[in-house]
């Protein structure tokens, strides 16, 4: 899947929608993954 793609599951998704906006969080950090069965694509969130 594209970045668009991914973006657009996750704003689909109530739980990661919420860590998205949840404006407590101060930083963010997205990575990718390209391997066997993937891409693999991750969030991380920060105080």
């Amino acid at each position: 899947a594209d970045a668009q793609a991914v973006m657009d599951g996750w704003m689909n998704s109530e739980g990661h929608r919420a860590n998205i906006l949840n404006c407590d969080y101060k930083t963010i950090g997205i990575g990718v993954h390209e391997g066997s069965g993937g891409p693999w694509w991750t969030q991380n969130f920060g105080f």
